[in-house]
């Protein structure tokens, strides 16, 4: 062939050769080889379609998967502009009076005065009654975070929706709703206290968090860490002692107090979670010297899982306070939650971190 020749010019040749039939020992040869087990002693030919349908089993659960999120997403985001109705008085909107229903937007203060309260529909999630005295404003509505700052004032909130979608910011804390219902006040130095009376409310953020659960409270200063959670009904003297520990300036003789207000194993269930509650959150919040103390008190009302060794909690194991913290949930909530719904709430947290 001369090297001037064009290749595409060989086409038509090739295909004007005769072509031998394939003899039939090579079929047979073909069908054996397809047929003979390999290694693992399964069949060749059966094992590798199962490959397809595999795959197309995993592209149709991730599809209905992601389309349910998508259209959770989509069912929860928020508008930019949020209805306010007056309750009481004349509360005002980036200065101007409300006589009647109205709209805060994003960047916009919503302000009452000491006779004025409203009422601030919280994008499609629930509602956050403003009470006197307040000024909040609207940070951000989107498509997975609901966003107030309350400078001062009270806020009283009722959220029908997956965790982590709606967060107030405070001048001492971030409170972050896990699907609940709370009243949240802060005062002239922005001190603010937390009662929540259902599901829970996580305060702070990062690694150093507080988890407040139906029934009880917490209060935080500002620059101080999250405060500990105590039981309604605590002693107030018991609940100034768990403030110094926040504060960091806890002693024994406080120490003393906040574990003879706790309850012990003799008394009844919704008592015993309550206590559990506060004496995990105050494991990690107390000296060395009275670590082993609360340690004993905790362990009294459940002990460690497998896995959660004495020496690991005291000194302050993450993986195992986390743990013990799993293990002893299941008591912190005074609501019997149906198992679809606590599969849904995990499915959600996993989502939306």
């Amino acid at each position: 062939m001369s090297p001037t020749h064009d290749p595409h010019d060989l086409e038509p040749l090739l295909r004007r050769l005769p072509v031998a039939p394939a003899p039939a020992s090579l079929w047979n040869d073909i069908q054996a080889e397809l047929r003979a087990p390999d290694r693992r002693g399964t069949l060749t030919v059966l094992r590798r379609p199962l490959r397809s349908p595999l795959i197309a089993a995993a592209a149709i659960l991730f599809a209905i998967v992601g389309g349910a999120a998508a259209g959770i997403l989509r069912s929860f985001a928020a508008p930019s502009r949020w209805a306010v109705e007056p309750l009481a008085g004349m509360p005002a909107v980036a200065g101007d009076a409300l006589a009647a229903e109205g709209a805060l937007a994003m960047g916009e203060w919503l302000v009452t005065d000491s006779v004025s309260r409203a009422r601030l529909t919280v994008g499609k999630l629930g509602t956050a009654d403003i009470g006197p005295g307040s000024r909040v404003r609207l940070d951000r509505g989107g498509l997975t975070a609901h966003r107030l700052t309350v400078e001062r004032g009270s806020l009283d909130a009722v959220i029908e929706a997956p965790p982590r979608l709606f967060f107030v910011r405070t001048p001492a804390v971030l409170a972050t709703d896990l699907g609940c219902a709370y009243t949240l006040e802060v005062d002239s130095t922005g001190a603010t206290t937390i009662h929540v009376t259902a599901g829970w409310v996580e305060l702070g953020e990062g690694d150093v968090v507080s988890l407040v659960p139906a029934g009880h409270g917490a209060h935080v200063e500002p620059g101080g860490h999250p405060g500990t959670p105590y039981p309604e009904e605590l002693a107030p003297d018991a609940r100034a002692a768990l403030q110094r520990f926040d504060a960091g300036s806890g002693d024994p003789a406080d120490l003393d107090l906040v574990l003879a207000a706790q309850y012990t194993p003799s008394h009844d269930i919704t008592l015993r979670r309550r206590s559990a509650v506060t004496l995990w959150h105050l494991l990690q919040r107390v000296t060395p010297d009275g670590r082993a103390r609360v340690f004993e008190q905790l362990a009294a009302l459940s002990p460690p899982p497998p896995g959660a060794t004495r020496e690991g909690i005291l000194a302050l194991d993450r993986r195992m306070l986390e743990r013990w913290r799993a293990d002893l949930s299941p008591m912190w909530s005074e609501e019997a939650q149906p198992w679809p719904h606590r599969i849904a709430r995990r499915l959600w947290n996993l989502v939306i971190r």
